[in-house]
């Protein structure tokens, strides 16, 4: 069984919509059995992950998706929670697309088996010494200091390191994903949830691929010298993703993205994929399951 798998097609976004137009043309060209979309399709706007699966329609085979952290921002006031369990459900079930966070998929004796993933923190760079409320916030310490909705951040502190507030950035996710819980309470529903899937999966098939948005281990996370990036490296992903998947022998390999940097990584006998895909720069892996 052949296996198309890519990620990050970003349609939402205008410098990639050109670039996923042909790679989409280029999948349908190559053929195979499955379609993964490994996250990070669209965005806020759902219509757009529906002209997104349309561009696949010369796809002969089955399409599978799992969303990425794009795919759960929401207008102001919405619900990032349902739009994971229902909406983005909805939209596959209207286009024939398996939506694999609901759960696995299973042909020939392979189970898909996906998640979203999320982070908790456990990727972030020990060497910044940032504290912890800045990652739950979302914003590095120097936005903290030049915005005075994070001001709290800073004042009546005195845990800053020297250097911290060189770092900038503020992850988008503080501001457009409502998920009505800590990311740590939703990265352990989704993981007991993945749990779930692969404890089903293991029993129903004998090789298991995972395709997971997020990053499962720590050797896939770009190390960049740059602080603003070193800043992100926290909401990569979660060490308990990798934790649980290797603890299943049919898994062989993992897929993933997000991190838009090409690696591959060996633990054991399971091979983990970081796919790759940039803003402007659209690949895909091809899986031949025996």
């Amino acid at each position: 069984m052949r296996v198309i798998l890519t990620s990050d097609l970003h349609y939402d976004v205008p410098r990639s919509k050109g670039p996923t137009e042909e790679i989409a043309r280029k999948i349908a060209a190559a053929g195979g059995d499955l379609l993964v979309l490994v996250g990070d399709s669209a965005s806020i706007d759902l219509t757009v992950l529906e002209q997104l699966f349309g561009l696949f329609e010369g796809f002969r085979g089955p399409k599978l998706f799992t969303p990425g952290n794009h795919e759960m921002w929401v207008p102001k006031g919405g619900d990032s929670f349902r739009r994971y369990e229902v909406e983005l459900a909805s939209v596959c079930v209207k286009h024939g697309v398996h939506y694999l966070d609901a759960g696995p998929y299973y042909a020939n004796g392979v189970a898909v088996v996906g998640s979203v993933g999320w982070y908790d923190y456990s990727f972030r760079s020990p060497a910044l010494k940032v504290p912890l409320r800045f990652y739950e916030a979302k914003v590095a310490p120097g936005r903290a200091e030049a915005d005075e909705h994070y001001r709290h951040l800073i004042d009546g502190y005195d845990d800053l390191p020297p250097g911290s507030t060189d770092i900038i950035v503020r992850w988008m996710d503080g501001v457009r994903a409502n998920l009505g819980m800590s990311d740590v309470e939703f990265t352990g529903m989704l993981v007991d949830r993945l749990r779930q899937h692969l404890d089903d999966a293991s029993k129903r098939a004998e090789r298991i691929v995972v395709a997971i948005h997020h990053v499962p281990f720590a050797e896939l996370v770009p190390r960049p010298i740059v602080l603003n990036f070193a800043f992100v490296s926290a909401f990569m992903g979660s060490e308990s993703f990798g934790a649980l998947i290797e603890k299943y022998p049919q898994v062989r390999d993992v897929y993933c993205g997000h991190a838009h940097r090409r690696k591959q990584v060996q633990r054991g006998a399971l091979t983990a994929t970081c796919i790759g895909s940039t803003y402007t720069e659209k690949v895909f892996d091809v899986l031949d399951v025996e």
